[in-house]
Parts: C-alpha cells; sequence; structure tokens
C-alpha cells in the first residue's frame, strides 16, 4: 500500500522596504495599498535557505547568498506560501537569472495596465515572486496584468 503525503513544500517572499532610500519611497508611493496609505514595502525577494533571489534595477535577476541580501533593509513581512513542488519554483528562479529589470513594467502599472507580467523577457521583484509561486504549483493569479505586494499579500499562504 502506497503511503500518500500530504506534506506541502514553502517558498518564502520577504518584503523590504529601506527608509534612507528615495527610490524605495518612490516604489512605495508609486504603488500605493490605498489613495491614502502608502505600500508597506518597495522590494520582494525569494528565499531558499540562505540564497535570496530578486530583481534589482541595477543588475536585473540575480542570486545573493549569504545575510547581505537583506543589509541595509528593513523586513516589514515574510510570508511563507505553500507550494507543490518548490523544487520546480527554484528551478524557475534558476532559468531567469541575468535577464534584465522590468522597468517598462513597473512604468506600466500606470500607464499600460493591460500587459502580461508573466512574459519571461524581464522581470521586476513582485512579478519575479509571483513567478516563482506559479512555477511551483500555485495558480492564484487570475489577472495576468499586474502584480503588486497588494496582490502577493492577498494569496493565502
Amino acid at each position: 500500500m502506497a503511503v500518500v503525503s500530504n506534506i506541502m513544500d514553502t517558498i518564502n517572499l520577504v518584503f523590504t522596504k529601506s527608509l534612507l532610500s528615495p527610490v524605495s519611497w518612490l516604489i512605495r508611493w508609486v504603488l500605493p495599498r490605498s489613495r491614502f496609505s502608502l505600500a508597506m514595502s518597495s522590494h520582494c525577494l525569494i528565499q531558499f535557505g540562505d540564497s535570496y533571489y530578486q530583481a534589482d534595477l541595477f543588475n536585473g535577476v540575480n542570486l545573493i547568498v549569504g545575510g547581505t541580501a537583506l543589509s541595509g533593509c528593513t523586513v516589514v513581512k515574510k510570508i511563507a506560501y505553500s507550494v507543490k513542488d518548490a523544487q520546480a519554483g527554484r528551478n524557475f528562479l534558476d532559468n531567469q537569472l541575468g535577464k534584465k529589470y522590468d522597468l517598462t513594467g513597473v512604468l506600466g502599472i500606470s500607464l499600460a495596465p493591460d500587459r502580461d507580467w508573466s512574459e519571461d523577457d524581464s522581470w521586476f521583484c513582485y512579478e519575479l515572486g509571483a513567478g516563482a509561486l506559479k512555477a511551483a504549483g500555485r495558480d492564484d493569479f487570475q489577472n495576468l496584468n499586474h502584480i503588486t505586494e497588494i496582490a502577493l499579500m492577498a494569496v493565502k499562504p
């Protein structure tokens, strides 16, 4: 008789902000939680142990191993999402390494709201987090037009 495991893998998303960075403040202002409240975070990293995947303006999609990934940042929220296959999510992230930052996607949230965030030619941090969750077996995103902190935080862990 086969034993069926109900154990799920997890993917951790780490939401951060930097109080000293004007770029962080700008992102939080451009992607507000509401008309009267700044976004909680300005950046999202995908964590596997001491490895952090991210998409940043200057380096595109990259991997940081060790404690420097969070230096200079305040962690505002960390969410462990249950997924069917965390390794598939990590493989997806490995395949995105070196791709450029999706600056038009960030600007497009307000300028081109009907664009498909899941096109894998370039990424900004929230899109990359959603892409990893999707690759790991989560199908929580009905709207492929844009992903923000609000969309990711609304997904049931």
